[in-house]
């Protein structure tokens, strides 16, 4: 598709595909589609223009804007179906940096829409010829961010006394974050600055060296890192070493078999998760599957397989019984009262499951050529796979960047540096050769 990716549109405002026609076009699509529809947005200096163009879209198709301000994406899961929208739009760029922008969409059930809904809005946007603007910017503030505090809050525990370090990303939960960990009662420590629009995603999951620090050195029960629009949520450990969303899987699937839960014994992740997880899974008798990246495939398996537990090593983490997407903050607040109800340290976490080596690459490219039809490409990392059999091996195109990503693991960490140096080296020579490589 021409507009959407992995998840929603995104890209450099006000460049394509993300022009201002563009959102205005898809406003008016949506407008006709959907009568009441509720915005929120992250910390970007480019979310309001963007806010007020797709307004003038959505007004121009006979649809209401409801604009909540600056709220994570996830809270639209919950506040979309409580108040009876029709649709919910998330303006943000997630753990993209803040030159970036994006528009997710999620239904009235609080899902993000299929790819097939997708394609359908996406082919009658850029259908659209030019759109007389007669109706402006008419669009009606609400004040629902308390509601969807409240909602984080009823799912944790007291942690009166317990410090918990946050790093926000300077991003859409740069405040939902404290707020919620000072109502359980937790002494809460902040890293991230306050937004100025520019520094979204400076720290955070995609960058948490800080967090880790100061969860180490103020010796902190717990620290967890979001990412740009707070759906994601990484967690430190008390010797500052980092967790992944593998490890919350895992921990979860462990707590779950220990205090008898019912449930089918399936979790679903995806091809970026660690090998090492499928394995301490299935020693534990619990199935591992695998779903394309992109919390939304794994949601989508989740349903086929009546899995209630899924996520990405990235920090999206889905507790289907509670909300149909990855919440970072929901994620934090259980993974603190589920350690503190156990009363173990999240170091012991670390330590039960040791991920493999994994190493991912970032190559940039012009464009997306079908890697398959590439001249050399299917021989060349058979050839490598085959000289290391035991190794596992992603080349796949990012689905919200002009990146072809190539990821490895294996046992060993000195292997697993030389499998990805090789395949760098003959990659490059590749795209070169198709004029796609971004020097």
């Amino acid at each position: 598709m021409k507009l959407f990716g992995t998840d929603g549109l995104r890209g450099q405002p006000w460049k394509e595909p993300f022009t201002k026609e563009n959102v205005i076009r898809l406003g008016y699509v949506l407008g006709k589609r959907f009568p009441k529809i509720l915005v929120v947005r992250d910390t970007r200096e480019s979310g309001e223009d963007v806010e007020e163009l797709l307004t003038e879209g959505v007004n121009q198709g006979g649809g209401r804007v409801y604009s909540a301000g600056i709220l994570p994406t996830p809270s639209l899961a919950y506040l979309v179906p409580k108040h009876g929208f029709s649709l919910g739009i998330s303006i943000s760029a997630s753990h993209n940096p803040f030159i970036d922008n994006g528009i997710k969409l999620v239904n009235y059930r609080g899902r993000k829409l299929s790819s097939r809904e997708e394609a359908e809005i996406e082919e009658e946007a850029l259908s659209l010829t030019y759109l007389n603007l007669t109706r402006g910017k008419d669009r009606e503030r609400v004040d629902l961010a308390e509601d969807y505090v409240d909602f984080i809050v009823s799912h944790g525990s007291d942690l009166t006394g317990k410090k918990v370090v946050i790093d926000t990303a300077s991003g859409a939960g740069y405040w939902v974050g404290k707020e919620v960990f000072s109502s359980l009662g937790a002494k809460v420590k902040e890293v991230s600055p306050k937004p100025n629009g520019r520094n979204i995603n400076l720290t955070g999951s995609e960058n948490p060296g800080e967090v880790s620090w100061k969860t180490k050195r103020t010796k902190a029960f717990v620290g967890f890192a979001y990412d740009g629009d707070a759906d994601r949520c990484l967690w430190i450990d008390e010797e500052g070493e980092i967790l992944t969303g593998d490890h919350t899987l895992y921990f979860f699937s462990y707590h779950y078999l220990e205090t008898g839960k019912k449930w089918n014994r399936r979790v679903v992740g995806t091809v970026m998760s660690n090998l090492a997880l499928e394995e301490a899974l299935k020693k534990m008798g619990v199935e591992f599957f695998r779903a394309p990246v992109g919390d939304k495939f794994v949601y989508q398996r989740m349903l086929r397989l009546g899995a209630v537990l899924g996520g990405e090593q990235s920090g999206h983490t889905i507790f289907r019984e509670v909300l149909p997407t990855g919440d970072g903050i929901l994620t934090s607040v259980l993974l603190a009262s589920v350690l503190l109800k156990r009363g173990e340290k999240p170091s012991l976490w670390r330590e039960k499951l040791e991920l493999f080596p994994q190493k991912t690459l970032n190559i940039p490219v012009k464009q997306k050529k079908d890697l398959q039809k590439l001249d050399g490409y299917r021989e060349t990392v058979q050839k490598i796979k085959n000289r290391y059999n035991e190794a596992y091996i992603l080349i796949r195109y990012s689905g919200t960047q002009p990146l072809l990503r190539v990821t490895v693991q294996s046992p060993e960490e000195e292997k697993t540096l030389r499998i990805i140096r090789e395949l760098e080296e003959e990659l490059r020579e590749i795209l070169k050769k198709e004029n796609i490589l971004e020097d």
